[in-house]
C-alpha cells in the first residue's frame, strides 16, 4: 500500500513542508512517485519517518545529527549483509571490526546526548533545591 504526502503528514504529525525538507536533506526518500510526480510512501517509509521524529523530539537530536546516525546505520546494515556473504575468516573478522567501530561511533554520539541531558537534570535539581530552601526560610520568617 502506498500513501500520498497528505496521508503521511496525518499519520506522522508532520507537515508536508517538513516531509519535503526531510527528503531534501536526504533523511527520507519516498518509495515511489505517481505519474504526476506526487510522492508515494510505503508503511516502511512511514516507520522511518516516525523513527526520525522520535530521535528529534525525544532525544533532542538535530537533523544534522540524525543524518549522521542514519549514515552510520546504513553502513552498519551494509557491513552486516557483507558479513554473511563472506566465507573467509579474515574477511569476516575485518567486517566484525568495522561493525564494532560503527557501533562505537553511534554509541559515543548517543552517550554524549545522555550526558548533556543528565547535566541539565542535575542543574534543574540544584535550582529546585535552592528554591525550596529559600521558600522554607521565608515561610519560617512569616
Amino acid at each position: 500500500m502506498m500513501y500520498q504526502i497528505d496521508e503521511v503528514a496525518k499519520k506522522t504529525g508532520l507537515t508536508k513542508r517538513a516531509l519535503r525538507y526531510y527528503e531534501e536533506l536526504g533523511l527520507v526518500t519516498p518509495s515511489g512517485r505517481t505519474e504526476g510526480g506526487y510522492r508515494l510512501y510505503t508503511e516502511q517509509d512511514i516507520q522511518q519517518i516516525l523513527h526520525l521524529k522520535n530521535l528529534r523530539d525525544l532525544l533532542g537530536i538535530s537533523l544534522a545529527e540524525i543524518k549522521e546516525l542514519m549514515i552510520l546505520e546504513k553502513k552498519y546494515q551494509e557491513l552486516k549483509e557483507n558479513y554473511f556473504q563472506k566465507n573467509s575468516i579474515s574477511e569476516r573478522l575485518e567486517l566484525l571490526k568495522q561493525l564494532e567501530e560503527t557501533l562505537n561511533i553511534q554509541q559515543k554520539q548517543l552517550q554524549e546526548k545522555v550526558e548533556k541531558m543528565t547535566r541539565m537534570i542535575q542543574e534543574n535539581n540544584q535550582k529546585l533545591k535552592r528554591i525550596q530552601t529559600k521558600r522554607k526560610e521565608l515561610e519560617r520568617g512569616v
